[in-house]
């Protein structure tokens, strides 16, 4: 994770001075063009480079000065607006962060690299203190037009004490590795006002995120993204139909006595041969692997995010979540409603910042049906900060 951060900074640093020129090459030219535009008697091209001019704010507006600078440069040797320039107007704002925890249909252009670090957390049950969190860093690259790949490692941590039905622990470790494809069916433009992206996350762990123990996992994460600009430049809407499902082995064995009945605490050491019936209560007789946990997730999502500023949304977001024993949805234990706010900003050409925050407000869990939250299966609270540099 150090050498994520490292590299991160790194690659920030040395693009600041080429990022000041291509913004005072771009201001330069605005200027320039807003002087030609007003100059008497009124060039005969003025309606083009009204266009220019329009086309070169907008992106100086978002921060882009290296697509103002092409912009201008097409412009100066007759080019005129390239098709890029007409697809970027017609998609509009790049939504893959935009929206919290429910994810945009965005994703990277051919050729363009990201190298990203994200920070998780969960917080609060009904009795106790619970605290897990995970922070990761991911590479992501797109090697065709509507394709991503993106590869990524995590580390863990909890804080867990007297909380019914998890053991006490404090501390952390190397959580796993995972990837992420992405395929955008649909790109959202003039042809189409709903963007659709497919999107799969398989994962390896070596320890459990929610509960902190340490084991082997397989899972694997399923979303459909759906998004539309709602109101031109202004307003923006994603919705997600997700699909999880768990495998996780803890550490360690369950011990047998001689009787084939599991042994809780300590034991008196292993049977011996011909040893009495009391005896058989309390010595071990045999050992097997603790058995894998499986589980499986059902959730809808939905959010809101309106702009600001050229280079800030904020907006709301809902998230329905519905927990199952079983890799197929096998037996129904309990479901939540989340809701928080968002935020997205672009803070440079080539930097973002995302986070959200959910608090459940309704749920219920079949293990205590009497209660009003499902805080056995689901935090309290959630919370994600992502940062991301592309280039």
């Amino acid at each position: 994770m150090r050498l994520v951060l490292t590299t991160t900074a790194a690659l920030l640093f040395t693009a600041l001075p080429t990022h000041a020129d291509e913004r005072s090459e771009c201001l330069a030219g605005i200027a320039r063009l807003r002087g030609a535009t007003a100059a008497r008697p009124v060039p005969a091209n003025r309606d083009t480079l009204l266009g220019t001019l329009r086309r070169a704010e907008r992106e100086a507006g978002e921060r882009q000065f290296d697509d103002c600078v092409g912009i201008l440069k097409a412009s100066a040797s007759g080019g005129g607006k390239s098709s890029r320039d007409d697809d970027d107007a017609e998609e509009g704002a790049e939504t893959e962060d935009m929206f919290g925890f429910t994810e945009g249909t965005s994703i990277l252009e051919r050729g363009k690299f990201e190298i990203s670090g994200a920070g998780e957390g969960a917080f609060g049950k009904r009795l106790g203190r619970y605290r897990t969190g995970g922070l990761g860093g991911s590479f992501a690259l797109a090697p065709v037009d509507g394709l991503s790949i993106e590869l990524g490692a995590v580390g863990n941590s909890v804080s867990i004490r007297d909380v019914p039905g998890l053991d006490s622990r404090n501390g952390g470790g190397f959580g796993g590795f995972s990837a992420e494809l992405k395929w955008e069916a649909i790109k959202r433009g003039a042809g189409s006002p709903v963007g659709l992206t497919f999107i799969v996350e398989p994962g390896a762990s070596f320890r459990d995120a929610e509960a902190g123990g340490r084991g082997r996992g397989v899972g694997l994460e399923g979303r459909i993204a759906l998004d539309a600009e709602l109101v031109p430049r202004r307003l923006f809407g994603g919705l997600n139909l997700i699909y999880e499902l768990d495998k996780f082995r803890p550490r360690g064995v369950n011990l047998f006595n001689g009787e084939a009945e599991p042994l809780e605490g300590v034991s008196s050491g292993p049977c011996q041969p011909y040893a009495e019936d009391d005896a058989l209560e309390t010595c071990v007789a045999s050992a097997r692997r603790k058995s894998a946990e499986r589980s499986s997730l059902l959730g809808l999502s939905g959010a809101l995010a309106f702009q600001i500023n050229p280079n800030v949304f904020i907006g709301g977001e809902v998230r329905y979540l519905r927990s199952y024993a079983g890799l197929g949805l096998n037996s129904f234990e309990g479901h939540a409603v989340f809701v928080g706010p968002t935020l997205y900003a672009k803070l440079s050409e080539n930097v973002s910042i995302s986070a959200a925050y959910s608090a459940q407000i309704a749920g219920k869990s079949e293990a205590t049906p009497g209660r009003r939250l499902d805080l056995d299966n689901f935090a309290r609270h959630q919370a994600k900060l992502k940062i991301s540099y592309e280039f």
